[in-house]
Formats: C-alpha cells, sequence, structure tokens
C-alpha cells in the first residue's frame, strides 16, 4: 500500500486534505513525534501480528508495549509480530508505514485501551513520512476496528484535559466598561477538514454601538490551532490607538474559561509588530518562533513567513 491509496480512501469520504505528508521521516514513535512535535505517546502505532493465515493489526499509544499475557488470553495465540517480509504482504504497507485503513481484505483491526487517553491521535497513512489526526471515534469509524482491547503494558495514565466543545449561541456576553463581543456566527467540528468548532464575534463598542473589529475562538486543541491559534482578531484601520484588540482578547478569554479551557495559542506575524506587542502585554509566554510546517493549514493557507506562537494560561 502507498499513501496513495490512503489519501484516495479518505478523498473518497472528502477528507484528503486531513492526511499530511511531512518532508522529514515518521517512521518510528520518536521521528514522529519530532516531526509533528508532540508527545510520542499521541503517536498511534500500528502493531501486526499474525494470526491464523494472516494477520491482525492493533493500534496502541507510542508509550505502550504489548502485553504477552493479555494478548495471549485475547487472541488466544502468542504475540508474533509478522517478519519484516511478511509486513508488506499481508498489510500492504512496507514496514514504518503500517496503518489501519484501506487494508486489504480479512485484516481486523483492534484499538487498545492506552489510545483512550488522549482526545486526538496520530496514526500513519501508509508511508513513513505521513500521518493524520484523529479523534478515537473517528480512529475507531475510518479504521473500521472490530472492537476495543486491552493488551498492552507500562503506559503512562492520565487523561488529556476534558473542555466544553459545544458553542452557546445564547451565552451572555462579557464587558468591561468599554467593549463587549456579540456572536456573529457559530460552527460545529468538521470531519472533512479537521476544523474545530468555533466562534465568531464582532467587537462592539458599548458608548455608541460601533463595530470597532471582529475576533474568533476556537474551542480545542489540535496541531493546527497550535499553529494558527485558538484566537485571531482585527481592528478596523479608524478605530486603532485605543488597545481595542487587547481589551477585546480579554473579553474572549472569558468565553474560553466558560467552555473550561486551561489556556489558549495565539500565533502572529513574527514581522507584524503591534500585534506581537499586543500578545506580550496580555502577558503571553513565547513557545518558539518559526515558518509553519508545510503540512499545516496555515502554510497551505498561504502563510510562509515566520510566526510568534504564544500561550495564555487561563
Amino acid at each position: 500500500m502507498s499513501v496513495e491509496k490512503v489519501k484516495d480512501y479518505f478523498k473518497s469520504l472528502g477528507m484528503e486534505q486531513r492526511v499530511w505528508e511531512f518532508d522529514t521521516s515518521s517512521a518510528t514513535v520518536e521521528l514522529a513525534a519530532e516531526t509533528l512535535d508532540v508527545r510520542p505517546a499521541r503517536i498511534a502505532k500500528t502493531l501486526s501480528f499474525a494470526l491464523g493465515e494472516g494477520c491482525a493489526l492493533v493500534v496502541a499509544a507510542g508509550d505502550a508495549r504489548i502485553d504477552n499475557p493479555k494478548f495471549k488470553e485475547r487472541f488466544k495465540t502468542k504475540a508474533r509480530m509478522l517478519a519484516f517480509d511478511e509486513v508488506e504482504r499481508l498489510t500492504g504497507s512496507v514496514v514504518g508505514g503500517v496503518c489501519p485503513f484501506a487494508l486489504p481484505e480479512g485484516v481486523p483491526v483492534y484499538l487498545d485501551e492506552s489510545l483512550k487517553r488522549f482526545t486526538t491521535v496520530f496514526p500513519a497513512c501508509g508511508s513513513g513520512n505521513s500521518a493524520i489526526e484523529l479523534s478515537n471515534d473517528e480512529l475507531f469509524r475510518y479504521s473500521n476496528a472490530a472492537g476495543w482491547v486491552d493488551v498492552c503494558k507500562d503506559w503512562e495514565p492520565g487523561n488529556d484535559l476534558v473542555i466544553d466543545f459545544e458553542p452557546k449561541p445564547g451565552m451572555e456576553m462579557p464587558q468591561d466598561g468599554e467593549l463587549t463581543l456579540r456572536i456573529k456566527s457559530v460552527s460545529l467540528s468538521d470531519e472533512k477538514t479537521g476544523y474545530v468548532p468555533m466562534y465568531r464575534f464582532d467587537i462592539v463598542r458599548l458608548s455608541d454601538g460601533a463595530c470597532v473589529g471582529a475576533t474568533d475562538l476556537r474551542l480545542g486543541y489540535v496541531r493546527n490551532t497550535f499553529y494558527g491559534g485558538n484566537i485571531g482578531y482585527s481592528v478596523e484601520e479608524q478605530y486603532r490607538g485605543h488597545a481595542y484588540a487587547q481589551k477585546a482578547v480579554r473579553l474572549v478569554f472569558e468565553i474560553a474559561r466558560a467552555h473550561h479551557m486551561p489556556y489558549l495559542i495565539i500565533s502572529c506575524s513574527a514581522a507584524n509588530e503591534p500585534s506581537r506587542k499586543t500578545l506580550e502585554h496580555l502577558g503571553g509566554l513565547l513557545l518558539q518562533t518559526h515558518v509553519p510546517p508545510s503540512y499545516s493549514a496555515l502554510y497551505k493557507e498561504g502563510v510562509h513567513d515566520s510566526c510568534c506562537i504564544f500561550r495564555f494560561d487561563l
């Protein structure tokens, strides 16, 4: 199997843009984690085992190891991983690119409980330099999994943060005596694009009702929101010079707290000095400054210059 076959599979679902291909190798857990800049545990490694005349695949967290007694109890056979020369013949993928999608007929997929800690995970897509970010529910459905199993050990316990992903069109908007927000639109998560739920707000001046700009809030933590940010904002030119961007972002912080988000990521162009100063005055911690990776939505939208990524603990 090549990454093209997996891309064709997701294209048939309208999801081809979610398949990422990298300039660097992601053939091992460590390399994939480095490429994606995530914890190794969040890499969903696909392990191939001999089962009868064929094989079965177990998708597990990157920090998990097969527990031989558990495996034998569940599958009624010893855990024997496929030999190097068996992998491509039985799974359709080369070593380093084995994935749970678009498999040969009759190859069952099982998901290990070690994955359930995470809101999203990163399985490969048929090559040693590809991946897709999926929720566990999406992974179960798109891999046509036969079920969940508990056949691993030594993985570190601890679940991802639980936030409220549902936008609330009737939510009362915060104000600071000078500005308030007005909901312009809300959107739910989109499986085809991988976009998270989102609010769009007008920034409204209380004294005269003037709309002085716009801001938004993306609910959730995925790689695209890391590079593109949870919050975007702009102020109309005639209203600049009053720190409206800074004040509006503080109001958006209140909406994020209501959704139980413990932190937010906001990015800006490194060349945009006013925006960078706004984020510094808001008390953001600068995490990194670099060009967005070529697989990210921000890069594909044409942002090829260096960006500053700030974190705000709420």
